[in-house]
């Protein structure tokens, strides 16, 4: 049976003698064998003029050029293109040898292609797989956002307005845009742990007791170990902000004490956004702030309480985006 039996096989060259004779050997063995100019139009012309071909033959080594001049033309997807002496030596006969290697090149091809588009659907499915999982983590953690949010809040505005106001301190501040994202997805559950605080105290109005104040601060490491293990960006960056949002820049904060830029960054930035909505809204245990004595104790509390660079892209918002954020979410 003929090796090349069925194989349309183009033979680029300018000497007419040479092409003749490798389409004449190409012939021999069962190629469907044509002939056309070593260059890039005429192999293209000749391509779009029947059957694609399954290789392309050069004959006068400027395979490589070839290559590079059909690239623009989106033929490099396409047929293999073969020096003949990747197939035959020289003054050597194209004899039943050769056509076996021309078969194997044309095999090895395909098999590249079919590998190269077997990469691709696999990479496809890895970013819809992803983008689901991301998907079904943002509505899960949204969720446990607002449930964290009616605990002492009434609604889950509080939440939201932390996330916006958090978001746009993490860009004043310099974060990029991957890292902005994740602060304004994840510094709504910053309160989380709150879920797990009993009413009498979370709703108590006046002071608390030193007992009292004691079980409030556990919320940071109760959420914290909700978010633990979280093999996710997001779910560190939650875990973050949730266990470190009342630490303080002079080391005076709670749970662990952290002072400065020990501090997670994310953290710091939430730690600002909090107690501006806390102070410019009513709770239980006290009255709603104006927008200027809030940001004066923000300003006040810069170098002690609060990252001084945070509080500078507070500041830098200005009394008009102080304002926007006193609306509801």
């Amino acid at each position: 049976m003929d090796a090349l039996s069925g194989l349309r096989v183009l033979v680029a060259g300018d000497d007419p003698a040479l092409v003749e004779a490798a389409r004449s050997g190409l012939a021999s063995e069962g190629a469907l064998a044509e002939v056309c100019a070593a260059e890039p139009a005429a192999v293209a012309a000749a391509s779009a003029a029947g059957a694609p071909p399954d290789a392309v033959i050069v004959l006068d080594g400027s395979e490589a050029a070839l290559r590079v001049g059909l690239d623009p033309l989106r033929l490099d997807a396409g047929p293999p293109v073969v020096g003949v002496l990747d197939v035959v030596g020289p003054r050597e006969p194209f004899d039943a040898v050769a056509a076996r290697r021309l078969r194997a090149l044309v095999k090895l091809h395909a098999l590249r292609g079919r590998y190269r588009h077997l990469e691709g659907v696999i990479a496809a499915q890895a970013v819809s797989r992803r983008h689901e999982l991301q998907g079904a983590q943002l509505d899960g953690l949204r969720r446990l956002a607002s449930a964290a949010g009616y605990r002492d809040d009434n609604t889950r505005e509080h939440t939201q307005r932390v996330g916006h106001l958090a978001a746009l301190l993490a860009r004043g501040g310099g974060l990029g845009d991957r890292m902005v994202w994740l602060v304004r997805e994840a510094a709504p559950l910053h309160d989380l742990g709150k879920i797990a605080i009993p009413d009498s105290i979370l709703l108590k109005p006046g002071r608390l007791s030193d007992e009292e104040f004691e079980v409030v601060k556990t919320h940071a490491l109760l959420g914290a170990r909700v978010l633990a293990g979280g093999e996710s960006e997001l779910l560190e960056v939650a875990e973050r902000i949730v266990r470190h949002h009342h630490e303080r820049w002079d080391g005076n904060g709670y749970p662990d004490g952290l002072a400065g830029e020990a501090i997670p960054a994310v953290a710091r930035i939430a730690a600002v956004a909090d107690v501006f909505d806390v102070l410019v809204h009513e709770r239980p245990y006290k009255d709603s702030w104006s927008v200027e004595d809030a940001a004066a104790e923000i300003r006040k509390e810069a170098g002690t309480q609060f990252d001084p660079d945070v509080v500078q892209a507070f500041e830098d918002l200005g009394p008009a985006a102080w304002e926007m954020e006193v609306q509801p979410a």
